[in-house]
């Protein structure tokens, strides 16, 4: 009983203490781990929206015009998504060529839908996710191959189902890592 009184009682103590201020450490170094990457996707998503090219913001503003003078009946449905806003097309007549595609699906994973999209039910907006988030790159991928299946084997969609297909394959390999790194934050 003295020898758990003097000896083996400190000794517990110093060791309790110890690992308490392990994981305190430890909480300190991965709450400074999220405050960094918080921030470095901070910068990111600020330098893809800023950086927006001229034909994404007046696509956007094309189709609310339309939206609006259409009252908004009507414009729901596999062809609509935030890349139609923005002004993805495909194919071999109005089909934008590939670096533009690239560049609207990097803007509308990126995007704020809650400023840029504001005129679209908040409802439709919150389904597709959060700006860099695995929903928002789920919604968009999907939608990405959900259309190319739609149309695979029409005739005359061969160009289409082509650019949807490659443009989902850029979109997973380009995008996805940059989506998982910031899926923590």
């Amino acid at each position: 009983m003295l020898l758990w009184f003097f000896v083996w009682g400190p000794q517990a103590k110093e060791v309790r203490a110890e690992k308490k201020r392990l994981e305190a450490e430890e909480r300190a170094l991965r709450e400074a781990e999220r405050a960094k990457l918080l921030s470095e996707r901070d910068e990111l998503l600020q330098s893809i929206r800023g950086a927006s090219p001229d034909f994404i913001i007046n696509a956007r503003l094309e189709f609310e015009r339309e939206y609006r003078s259409k009252g908004g009946e009507g414009m729901f449905g596999q062809e609509m998504s935030p890349l139609t806003c923005f002004g993805y097309r495909v194919g071999k007549t109005k089909g934008r060529p590939e670096a533009e595609r690239r560049a609207i699906l990097e803007y509308a994973v990126a995007a704020d839908y809650d400023r840029t999209l504001q005129f679209l039910p908040e409802s439709y907006r919150n389904e597709w996710g959060e700006p860099l988030s695995l929903q928002r790159f789920n919604r968009i991928y999907q939608h990405l191959n959900n259309t190319a299946d739609l149309r695979d084997g029409r005739r005359n969609y061969e160009v289409a189902v082509s650019h949807w297909r490659t443009d989902a394959l850029w979109f997973r390999t380009q995008q996805l890592p940059r989506v998982e790194k910031y899926r923590v934050v």
